[in-house]
């Protein structure tokens, strides 16, 4: 019966040690916050997974050994149970924010800390027995009783102080992090109760004699160890269930890595891990009856397991990263040619390549793009190459045929047309890997659909480009009619009655002609052509006008290079007729959300590259109703777009605004 117990308690201690182990090194792999309190989180975990592989290591030779041990090889172990409880407390009062507010908590932490320090030193000094070789058992009986009361009070200390941080927590806001640490509280309670459980076991263990709750267990232990091995038992079921539900927490919340959204992997990881660690115990106990006692064998397994995945996640996270600062570049170079260089340079490490598109649609033109960019550019001509029966998406070419080029890759591709990537050899001579060549074929496709689309933009422009054009010149051609044939023609017809005295025409008529003359006259003074008037005077005297009639109650501020006039004479009349008005409904709207009257709005005119325009101005008026609005500014910036520049409005701060209008220089633009 007793060598069954000492068999279930090492098996127990295993299994505590191997999910501790998975604990401390998954959240060293999935770290986001690297700070110190997070490293000694990570500590806790391992050094505690430490002290349950050394029990289990040294319990599986029986109570009455162990206890004859010399207390030297015990050392560690003692230092450890006096840092474990600190380390349980640091979690909670770091993950929830209470060391940041420099309150009692920190205080207590500094406090804690000394203890540490005073116990272990204590440990290292005294000595009752005058001599290190003395057996552990006989070293218990010299221990005080004040020493072990101490103990007690610390660790009681460090698990009540971390239940009351969860029952003070409360979230600042409600953000996913925030929300993520409320969620963890209930598991972390139940942690927090468990331990407070541990404490009053080990408390009994202590101290139940001196209060006379019990006779000693430790000491009756030496010739009836059943009764002290069912402390031991009902210490490791709580303390089962706080790292089951810890595991949990972690899995669930990332409550020490810092991270704010979970990884779902983990869960089923986290069950992995208990199932392993449970099967390891089982094979323990089994071996373990037929008299093959090595707890050693598990335990070095299954560091050696969690250490080689701990390894090899850090390997596969540093070749992600590497493979997303790449795919990035790809993604963010604003050039179809950078981009195809960074996959054919950084991904698929080739010599050459080409990326060929042949298009059905007759307004697409075809795409030959090449890498390195200085080679000359080639045609290929693949009408009497045979498909391969077992890949028809991929084509081995003859090297010497096809100009050095030794594979051939169909692009899968939703447009009318055929895409290909060609490639050369590999600069190390190696083949190409398959996971290389999907790689190759989504950014192929992500590369010609980006053409089609930059060139189905381009020419949308265009036709848009050309349609404010012909409305321009359509209005110019029905004013000048208007103004030229229409109006003189009804004059003369006036003047025609008014002359007559024959009495032929009727007054009323005459006077109707007179009516629809004054009206027509009146549309066409009130349709003024601002593009015949910045024509006239330019375009900045045209933007400052509109001090006049749309920002009567503000004080605008003017900022406007010398040299600036000069340069918007460059632009085509639509496009200054565009900017005019793009200007003139940001300044609405700066006026708008001001707020008080007079309230100064600055206006910055500058040439960089371009004609620049920043509009800053103090909100008056609530922020979100602020982000709110602004349709106006949207059709104003699809217009600017149409001819290559940009209106944006930014929030530098709570109580800003600013608006940057961008035309390119007329050289680049249209």
């Amino acid at each position: 019966m007793t060598i069954d117990l000492e068999i279930l308690i090492c098996s127990v201690f295993i299994f505590l040690s191997t999910n501790l182990f998975w604990l401390g090194s998954t959240t060293g792999t999935n770290l986001e916050k690297k700070n110190a309190a997070a490293y000694f989180s990570i500590f806790t975990l391992i050094v505690s997974s430490l002290l349950f592989s050394f029990s289990a290591i040294l319990g599986q030779n029986g109570f009455s050994v162990v206890s004859s041990y010399p207390i030297l090889y015990f050392f560690p172990g003692l230092v450890l149970l006096i840092l474990i409880p600190f380390g349980w407390f640091v979690v909670i009062v770091w993950f929830f924010g209470f060391l940041r507010k420099k309150g009692i908590f920190l205080f207590v932490f500094y406090i804690l800390s000394i203890c540490q320090l005073v116990a272990i030193s204590i440990l290292l000094i005294y000595n009752p027995a005058k001599t290190w070789n003395i057996s552990l058992f006989e070293y218990w009986k010299f221990v005080p009783v004040s020493f072990k009361s101490a103990y007690l009070i610390y660790i009681f200390t460090c698990v009540l102080l971390s239940l009351l941080c969860l029952f003070l927590f409360k979230i600042s806001d409600n953000s996913l992090s925030e929300l993520g640490r409320q969620k963890a509280v209930p598991f972390l309670k139940m942690i927090g109760f468990s331990l407070l459980g541990v404490v009053l076991l080990v408390s009994v263990l202590f101290l139940g004699e001196e209060f006379g709750i019990i006779e000693n267990p430790i000491l009756k232990a030496e010739k009836e160890p059943e009764y002290f091995y069912g402390f031991v038992l009902c210490i490791q079921a709580l303390i089962c269930i706080s790292i089951l539900v810890l595991g949990w927490a972690l899995t669930s919340y990332e409550i020490l890595t810092g991270r704010i959204l979970p990884k779902i992997s983990l869960k089923q990881e986290w069950k992995n891990s208990v199932y392993t660690a449970f099967t390891l115990s089982v094979l323990y106990f089994l071996l373990a009856k037929l008299g093959y006692l090595k707890a050693e064998i598990f335990i070095v397994f299954s560091y050696s397991f969690f250490l080689s995945r701990f390894f090899t996640i850090q390997k596969n996270k540093r070749i992600s990263s590497n493979q997303n600062k790449v795919l990035n570049r790809i993604l963010s170079s604003g050039s179809v040619k950078r981009s195809f260089g960074y996959l054919c340079k950084d991904v698929l490490e080739t010599t050459k390549a080409a990326l060929v598109f042949e298009g059905k649609i007759p307004y697409i033109s075809d795409t030959y793009i090449h890498y390195p960019e200085n080679i000359p550019p080639e045609t290929f001509e693949f009408s009497k190459l045979d498909p391969a029966p077992e890949n028809p998406n991929i084509q081995y070419l003859d090297k010497d045929r096809f100009l050095g080029f030794v594979i051939r890759v169909k692009i899968e591709s939703v447009l009318s047309g055929e895409a290909y990537l060609i490639l050369g050899p590999k600069e190390n001579g190696g083949l190409f890997a398959e996971e290389e060549i999907e790689i190759a074929k989504i950014t192929g496709t992500w590369l010609v659909q980006t053409l089609f689309l930059e060139e189905t933009g381009n020419i949308l422009e265009e036709l848009q480009r050309k349609k404010i054009q012909e409305q321009r010149l359509s209005d110019q051609k029905t004013r000048q009619i208007l103004h030229d044939e229409i109006l003189p023609e009804i004059h003369s017809l006036i003047l025609e009655i008014s002359s007559d005295r024959s009495g032929s025409f009727n007054s009323e008529h005459a006077n109707a002609l007179t009516g629809l003359h004054k009206r027509i006259s009146s549309l066409l003074r009130e349709m003024s052509d601002t593009g015949l008037e910045i024509s006239r005077i330019g375009l900045i005297p045209m933007l400052q006008k509109l001090q006049d009639s749309d920002a009567k109650d503000a004080n605008l501020i003017w900022k406007i290079d010398p040299n600036i006039n000069s340069r918007t004479e460059n632009y085509p009349p639509e496009v200054q007729e565009v900017l005019y008005y793009a200007f003139r409904e940001s300044i609405r709207n700066a006026v708008k959300y001001s707020g008080e009257a007079r309230s100064e709005i600055t206006i910055l005119i500058c040439y960089e590259n371009g004609l620049s325009i920043q509009i800053k101005n103090e909100i008056g008026k609530d922020l979100i109703s602020l982000r709110s609005s602004g349709q106006g500014l949207k059709i104003h910036s699809a217009l600017l777009r149409i001819f290559h520049g940009s209106l944006t409005l930014e929030f530098p701060n709570s109580k800003e605004a600013m608006i940057r209008i961008f035309l390119p220089s007329s050289e680049k633009g249209p």
